[in-house]
């Protein structure tokens, strides 16, 4: 229980000071969490762009369906 509050204490310790709540935040990023954050945009990027995909394609323009409808019509009409 004292370690809980210890360590809840120097959370508070570290967020407020004489002059108040602290307002500059330093963040420090390695090489290794830097790949971490570029690999996990680039995946999710990827995974946005093939789900879009199989939406149009599970999904397919009811448009499209009947341009490509009347087109087939003239195409057999202009065989005649």
């Amino acid at each position: 229980m004292s370690e809980n509050k210890k360590r809840n204490g120097g959370l508070l310790n570290a967020l407020i000071d004489k002059d108040g709540i602290k307002t500059e935040v330093t963040l420090t990023i390695t090489n290794t969490t830097a790949t971490k954050v570029a690999l996990t945009l680039l995946i999710s990027g990827i995974s946005l762009i093939v789900m879009a995909r199989l939406l149009k394609e599970v999904f397919p323009s009811k448009e499209l369906t009947a341009i490509k409808s009347d087109v087939s019509e003239i195409k057999s009409i202009l065989n005649k």
